[in-house]
């Protein structure tokens, strides 16, 4: 009886799990984007605020800004603005999902058995102990193992490109730059020509860097990414902070203004973008 109320258990949380997967997501909820505008709004009230204190320089505000602007953009609707990275629903991770937690829920179900004192054990245990009996960590953590399966999967075969993009988004997704950076090269490598995968490895190269000018190696990239899709959202987002970091107004003033063009007026992603440009124009206005 026991062993039926788990597997039922685990076949709700699979469906739960891997249907939104299986579904496209159109766009995000008009709630989230609400908060998430207004939490955006708090954070350069704050900025404003130790500019004016002195707290921080006119430099450290800008990079500042333009950071949380992007973290903001990143989370907007796909319709406003594409996010540097978008997780596709991938065979590989519904098939993966659907086999590691069936399969990890089993092996803790061998672990400890089905008597209540094992369950109780268990939940008593202090975390990180490592009394006898206890589940090993590595056999419930199954986004680590998820992981470790494609990385096997990309690295057992140079040429599955597939699995090497797979393993780059989810790396980039993870704030791996150093990892993203090896797999999206390993991709260019092996003649990959996708404004995707250009724009995605100019922002992980910015953010090694600390941050993205004219004359930095991710703008190139970025170029390239404008040259096979010149209305690649993120990439006209990136090209234009460029620009603004160069003190190249012009330029970034192009490649904003394209991308405004782009958005739906009104939306938050639109707003962003136009008050960096009223903000460009005072501060050129100013030199």
């Amino acid at each position: 009886m026991f062993i039926t109320v788990i597997a039922l258990i685990c076949l709700v949380a699979v469906i739960w799990v891997v249907w939104p997967l299986m579904v496209a997501k159109k766009d995000m909820s008009p709630d989230l984007q609400s908060v998430n505008s207004k939490l955006l709004e708090t954070q350069i009230a704050e900025l404003d605020a130790d500019l004016e204190q002195g707290v921080i320089e006119q430099g450290q505000y800008d990079a500042a800004r333009l950071d949380l602007q992007r973290t903001f953009l990143e989370t907007a609707t796909e319709s406003d603005i594409q996010p540097s990275l978008h997780a596709k629903a991938d065979p590989l991770l519904i098939g993966l999902i659907a086999i590691v937690l069936p399969v990890s829920a089993y092996l803790i179900y061998k672990e400890v058995g089905t008597d209540p004192a094992s369950i109780l054990y268990m939940t008593d245990q202090p975390a990180g102990g490592s009394q006898a009996g206890a589940p090993h960590g590595a056999e419930g953590n199954d986004i680590s193992a998820m992981l470790v399966a494609v990385r096997k999967k990309a690295e057992d075969d140079s040429d599955d490109l597939e699995s090497w993009a797979m393993l780059a988004q989810t790396l980039h997704i993870m704030k791996d730059m150093s990892g993203a950076e090896k797999a999206y090269l390993h991709l260019i490598n092996k003649g990959v020509e996708d404004a995707e995968i250009y724009a995605n490895y100019a922002d992980v190269l910015a953010s090694i860097e600390g941050g993205i000018l004219v004359t930095s190696p991710a703008f190139n990239w970025v170029q390239k990414a404008l040259e096979i899709e010149p209305n690649h959202q993120q990439a006209l987002w990136i090209a234009g902070t460029a620009g603004y970091y160069s003190k190249d107004y012009v330029l970034a003033k192009e490649f904003w203004d394209r991308l405004l063009g782009l958005l739906d007026p009104g939306s938050d992603a639109y707003n962003v973008i136009s008050q960096n440009l009223e903000q460009m124009a005072r501060e050129a206005s100013a030199e």
